[in-house]
């Protein structure tokens, strides 16, 4: 990318006054527009759920009901016939056929492996900004997939006190996944992603707390419970996930980034008031942001000019003018930030340009290189939402 070369001479080390250089942070809240954004006339979505294991389960509770019903009837039967038999025929055939009263014998309950979910409460998780839940529009599909577990490993940690004497504690461990597909299907039944998340090879791995003692161990560990846990904290971790997908591709969606605002402190000998009160200017401009963005835009533009024309009296080759090349430094990063809110992206573009001119210093090229990309993607969303 054009710009992670840039560096600025305004972050050297410590020796190099930077005590003079102050900053004020601001949270930016602000409405993002969809990277890949569907048609404007769908203003509603819906979410459906399934649950592989949950369908597996109904269907092996289902077969237990039907076979404890054909153990109550075979029973009815037996007992009917055994009861008309004679006192006589009843002892003989005991004695010789070793045939007892029949009993009631029922089949054993499934036991689940894994944690059933409630479809609305999965459901309500779904947060689609900016679209109305309702039918008719675009549908959320969400299918938790097979909770996978390995066998657990039992492990033991050494530990020597200062006497010598060693202890162990042991603990135990397996690795898991619980991959949820999702998709999103517009009315026209056409399907915008379809994604799974925990699909990868990759197992997560859990360790449990460490014992004194194996019998310890054995006696805290319950795999069901276990398994439920780690499965509704993958599912919740995927639900999280997938909130952030759909509305950064196909949302207006609310979004909050940190802003430094960079100005200077007026000494005996150089006073920067007008920067330190553009700077706070520009702080209470980005505060309005997402409520009043037009206000904003206003608080901005005025600021910009102040910023220019300290710029314009800068000299970069003399390091005590009140504009030097450091200062000039910080005024390029207001100046790029502002341009980026009021969505000039070309003239931020130039003024990264500019910046080259500077010293080059590595301690800054982070900075340049998240304002840089932050711009052009900013720039490609205004693009693709045109």
């Amino acid at each position: 990318m054009r710009y992670l070369i840039v560096f600025f001479s305004l972050f050297m080390a410590a020796g190099v006054s930077a005590q003079n250089i102050k900053r004020e942070t601001v949270q930016v809240n602000y409405i993002s527009r969809p990277s890949e954004p569907i048609p404007s006339d769908i203003t509603s979505y819906d979410v459906t759920v399934s649950q592989i294991y949950r369908l597996e389960y109904e269907a092996e509770m289902e077969q237990w009901e039907a076979d404890k019903e054909m153990a109550r009837e075979n029973f009815e039967s037996e007992s009917e016939a055994y009861n008309s038999k004679g006192t006589g025929s009843k002892i003989l055939e005991r004695a010789l056929l070793n045939e007892k009263k029949p009993t009631l014998v029922l089949p054993v309950q499934p036991v689940k492996r894994e944690r059933i979910f409630e479809h609305g409460v999965v459901g309500a998780k779904i947060n689609m900004e900016g679209l109305a839940k309702a039918s008719g529009g675009a549908v959320v599909g969400i299918e938790i997939q097979s909770f996978e577990g390995s066998d657990p490993v039992d492990s033991r940690l050494e530990s020597k006190d200062k006497a010598g004497n060693i202890s162990y504690k042991h603990y135990r461990s397996m690795k898991y996944r619980q991959p949820v597909r999702y998709t999103l299907t517009l009315p026209d039944g056409s399907i915008v992603i379809d994604e799974v998340i925990g699909s990868s090879e990759g197992y997560t791995t859990h360790n449990s707390n460490k014992y004194a003692s194996t019998s310890a161990l054995n006696k805290s560990w319950n795999q069901s419970s276990i398994n439920d846990q780690l499965s509704r904290a993958a599912v919740e971790a995927a639900l999280a996930s997938i909130n952030v997908v759909l509305n950064d591709r196909y949302c207006f969606s609310k979004k909050t980034r940190s802003m430094t605002i960079y100005h200077a402190k007026t000494t005996k000998k150089v006073d920067y008031t007008e920067l330190s009160n553009t700077a706070l200017d520009m702080q209470m401009a980005m505060e309005k942001y997402f409520d009043n963005q037009e206000a904003a835009m206003e608080g901005i533009r005025a600021c910009v000019p102040v910023w220019q024309t300290a710029l314009e009296a800068a000299d970069f080759e003399n390091k005590k003018a009140r504009i030097n090349k450091k200062m000039a430094g910080f005024l390029y990063l207001n100046l790029i930030q502002a341009n980026i809110w009021l969505e000039e992206y070309d003239k931020a573009d130039q003024l990264f340009d500019e910046m080259r001119r500077l010293d080059t210093k590595k301690s800054a090229e982070g900075t340049a290189k998240g304002l840089d990309s932050f711009s052009e993607d900013q720039r490609r969303r205004k693009e693709v939402n045109s």
